[in-house]
Parts: structure tokens; C-alpha cells; sequence
């Protein structure tokens, strides 16, 4: 691991690790069990009314996982449950928007692994300008090992976590997956497998080299060490988590070609990346998971084979 990448990941979130955590004033009457403390009445409502299977389901917002306001999730919680695994996910936006509430992002997903039995949870992290995509995976990180700490108390099961993201967020998904010290070195443990929806961003410095967009100059510079620091395909190594990479038949950027090259790398360092194609548009490869469809249980078959 080069020094650029200790200074710029690890160095500048250690000091979170030690940092206690300021919570905020409880949304409902004190419980016995902190946790209880961020239940959204209105959140929960909605999420009841809008989905069968959750009659029972709470909803848990904005839990701090660390100090900035920005380092939150939310956890959407099945009424009975023991043992539950857990879906992690992060949203998209080009690395500097987007939010773990948005409807596309948490909502359909959240109603169908909830009635399965699921606890899923719904990160926010640090943007642009604020914080760089390698910032970014680290806050990522930072999440899975609070998410994995916190699992007993809400009756899941820490061994089983599947990491999900979209956009940008596959990125930092694929980018943590595909080596997963980068997440140790913020605390967290290997979890089990990921689900990559919909990114170009796997290999930076092909990108790079090529004609692209202004939202890759503003997320990666021009730097050649950041660009390999931050790529998914350089940083593969042996210990990579198996992945299932979603992507859209439909892309302009050729999205299921970058797929399968990143497949093929990983292939050769012996970590399992499953590619697959959806005759869907690059948006709703994210909005329609969730959605009673061939491709929800396609992916729910994936999550359900490596638990």
C-alpha cells in the first residue's frame, strides 16, 4: 500500500476510531436501548403503508457513525427477527449528491429484503467538495464496522452483510470489495459478499486515459498514483469478496463492457465477479431493484447463495 494512500484514506479518518460519539437528542421517549432512541414515527408509517410484509417494520434514522453530520444511516427493521443478515447500501451521485433516503435508493429495496427478514441499512457519507472518492470509501468502511458492531442489537447477524451500491457507490463498493484490508484498516471485518449496480468506475486510469466526462476530473484529478489508488481493478487482490456486477445493456458508456474486463482481472486473482446484463436504463438498473421483477429475484438468488 503506497504512502499516498495511508495519508489520504487512513490518516484522515484514524482520528475518528478513538473520537467519542456526540449523539443527538432522542426523536422519541428514552429506551433502554440507544438505538431505539432514533426511531422515525413518520419514516416507519410511510414505510408500513407502503409495502406489504413490513406491518411491523421501524425505522431507525440518522445513527451516527461518526462525527460529521454527513456520517449517518438509517436501519430499516423487520418485526421478527434472529440472526438476520443485513444489506448495506450506498447511493450514487456522481460523488457529490445524493442521499440514503431517496426513493430510488433505499425505499422499493428496503420494503422487499425487510419482508424477507432482512435488516437493511442505508448509509450516507461525506461528498465533494468536502471529502475525495478515497475519503468517501473509508467513510464507507467506517459504516460497515459500525453496522457490524451495532448487529446484536438489532438481532442480526454481523457475519452476514452484503454490501450494495449504485453509481458512485458501486464504486466504493467494488473499490472495498475488491480488497477488503482497505475496510480493516477502519475496523471493520470481511463481510460477505457485494451486489455493484450500474458503474463505469472500475478501472480509473482506463477512464482517465480516455475521453471523459468533467465528473471524473472532478472526482479523480490528474493524478496517475490516485487514479490506480482509486480503482477497483488495480486494487484487486486475492482476498476479494465475491460480487455480483448488475449492469445496463442500455449504457452510453458501455457500462457491461467495463463489467466484464473488470471480471476478467478479478478472475485472474482468483475473486468471483458474476456480470449482469439488464435491458433497463442505466437509472433504473438502481430504482427497479426492489421491484417484484426476474431481476430482483435474480439478485436476491445471488445475495441468498453466499449467505
Amino acid at each position: 500500500m503506497t504512502p499516498y494512500r495511508f495519508a489520504r484514506i487512513f490518516g484522515a479518518v484514524a482520528f475518528l476510531l478513538a473520537a467519542p460519539l456526540v449523539l443527538r437528542a432522542p426523536a422519541i421517549a428514552a429506551s433502554t436501548n440507544p438505538l431505539l432512541d432514533f426511531q422515525s414515527d413518520p419514516l416507519t408509517q410511510s414505510f408500513r403503508d407502503g409495502y406489504q410484509g413490513v406491518s411491523g417494520a421501524t425505522v431507525n434514522v440518522d445513527i451516527p457513525y461518526g462525527l460529521d453530520d454527513d456520517q449517518k444511516y438509517d436501519v430499516y427493521l423487520p418485526e421478527s427477527r434472529s440472526s438476520a443478515p443485513v444489506i448495506v447500501m450506498v447511493h450514487g451521485g456522481d460523488w457529490s449528491g445524493g442521499d440514503k433516503q431517496e426513493s430510488a435508493v433505499a425505499v422499493a429495496k428496503a420494503g422487499y429484503w425487510v419482508a424477507k427478514g432482512y435488516v437493511f441499512v442505508s448509509i450516507n457519507y461525506r461528498l465533494l467538495p468536502k471529502k475525495d472518492p478515497l475519503i468517501q470509501a473509508a467513510d464507507v468502511a467506517l459504516a460497515l464496522a459500525s453496522v457490524q458492531k451495532n448487529a446484536a442489537n438489532w438481532s442480526a447477524d454481523a457475519g452476514k452483510i452484503v454490501l450494495m451500491g449504485a453509481g458512485a457507490g458501486g464504486h466504493l463498493t467494488a473499490l472495498l470489495s475488491s480488497n477488503p484490508s482497505l475496510a480493516a484498516d477502519q475496523g471493520a471485518k470481511p463481510w460477505t459478499a457485494a451486489v455493484v449496480l450500474e458503474t463505469p468506475a472500475l478501472d480509473i486510469p482506463a477512464i482517465m486515459q480516455s475521453n471523459h466526462s468533467a465528473v471524473y476530473a472532478t472526482a479523480f484529478g490528474s493524478n496517475l498514483e490516485y487514479w490506480e489508488d482509486s480503482s477497483p481493478t488495480d486494487l484487486l487482490a486475492t482476498s476479494g469478496l465475491p460480487m455480483m456486477v448488475v449492469c445496463s445493456a442500455e449504457s452510453a458508456s458501455d457500462s457491461c463492457g467495463k463489467a466484464r474486463a473488470f471480471a476478467s482481472a478479478a478472475e485472474r486473482k482468483g475473486v468471483s465477479v458474476t456480470v449482469s446484463p439488464q435491458s433497463v436504463s442505466s437509472g433504473d438498473v438502481n430504482a427497479q431493484l426492489g421491484v417484484a421483477s426476474g431481476y430482483t429475484a435474480m439478485v436476491d438468488d445471488f445475495i441468498q447463495s453466499v449467505l
